[in-house]
C-alpha cells in the first residue's frame, strides 16, 4: 500500500535539530507542512472508510428466506434471520475498515509527534530570546 510508504517517508522526515533559531523557524514550517500532509491522507482515508460503510449498507437487503418467512408468518424466525445478517455485515465491515484504522492511527501518533517537536522548538525560541 503507497499509503504505508508515504507515513514511513514522512515519519523518517519529522525531526528536530535545536541548532539557531533561523533554522528552528524553518524547521516548524517543515513539521507543519508535514502535518498538512498528514491530515490530508487521513481525508483521503476517511473517504475511503465512508465507502466501505455506504458500501455495506447497500448491499445488505434482506433475504428473500427472511421474506418468506414472514410471508408464512414466521416473524419471530425472520427477525432472527435479518438480525443475524445485520451482525455479519457489521463483522465484514469491521474486517474491511480495521487496517484502514490503524493507519489512521499511525497518522494521529505521527500529528502528536509533531506537535511535540513543536512545542520544544517555540521552548528554544523563548529561552533563546531570554
Amino acid at each position: 500500500m503507497a499509503t504505508l510508504e508515504e507515513l514511513q517517508h514522512i515519519a523518517s522526515k519529522l525531526s528536530l535539530t535545536l541548532d539557531n533559531p533561523k533554522s528552528v523557524k524553518l524547521q516548524i514550517k517543515q513539521i507543519n507542512l508535514l502535518q498538512k500532509q498528514l491530515r490530508a491522507i487521513k481525508k483521503e482515508l476517511s473517504v475511503t472508510i465512508s465507502s466501505i460503510n455506504q458500501d455495506a449498507a447497500q448491499s445488505s437487503p434482506d433475504s428473500l428466506v427472511s421474506f418468506g418467512l414472514d410471508i408464512f408468518g414466521k416473524h419471530k424466525w425472520a427477525g432472527r434471520l435479518r438480525a443475524e445478517t445485520r451482525r455479519e455485515t457489521e463483522r465484514e465491515k469491521k474486517l474491511a475498515r480495521q487496517p484502514y484504522m490503524e493507519i489512521k492511527q499511525e497518522i494521529d501518533n505521527l500529528i502528536l509527534e509533531g506537535d511535540r517537536l513543536k512545542l520544544r522548538a517555540e521552548e528554544y525560541l523563548l529561552s533563546y530570546q531570554i
